[in-house]
């Protein structure tokens, strides 16, 4: 299953939000880049502002993100729509957007996740780089610890997200 496949099964508000996410998620991580390759040991008033972009980009992300999957509902389950479909009963409420977690998620909404996990390491990194550093933390591992830690936002919202509509492959 392909994005295009999936992006169409998407409220047309979270397809705006998710692209308002990914967008801010890119101003963030080109900030975010700036400051870490361009800034010197200390923060120069433009580079404080870029900082500034980068950290108001990544609350515009997450935000955007989170609202897009709370919006969201869950698809239902095809075996359970089609069996209440053949026995002309509606399923119990709180019931109706089950699915069957047994089941795997296409490969491309599961490298959405894998992705998250990596972007996630490469924070973890360099946030223990920053840590053991004689000054702590420099500038430029802050910075870059933000650029993955935005990656890996936009990589695991974007799975949340996907995940909720994604029709999952079943063991025959």
């Amino acid at each position: 299953m392909t994005m295009s496949e999936v992006w169409p099964l998407l409220r047309p508000l979270c397809r705006k939000l998710a692209l308002l996410g990914w967008a801010s998620s890119a101003a963030g991580m080109a900030a975010g880049l700036a400051v870490a390759i361009a800034s010197g040991t200390r923060l120069s008033p433009m580079m404080s502002t870029l900082q500034l972009v980068a950290t108001l980009s990544m609350a515009l992300s997450v935000a955007s993100f989170v609202t897009a999957a709370a919006l969201q509902p869950r698809a239902r389950s095809q075996a359970r729509s089609q069996a209440a479909v053949k026995h002309g009963r509606i399923a119990p409420q709180g019931r109706e957007l089950q699915l069957d977690y047994g089941s795997e998620f296409p490969a491309t909404v599961q490298a959405f996740l894998l992705g998250s996990l990596a972007f996630l390491a490469g924070a973890v990194a360099f946030a223990c780089a920053g840590l053991v550093l004689q000054s702590g933390p420099s500038v430029q591992s802050v910075a870059f610890c933000q650029v993955f830690l935005l990656g890996a936002a936009a990589s695991g919202f974007t799975f949340m997200l996907f995940s909720k509509v994604a029709p999952r492959h079943t063991e025959p």
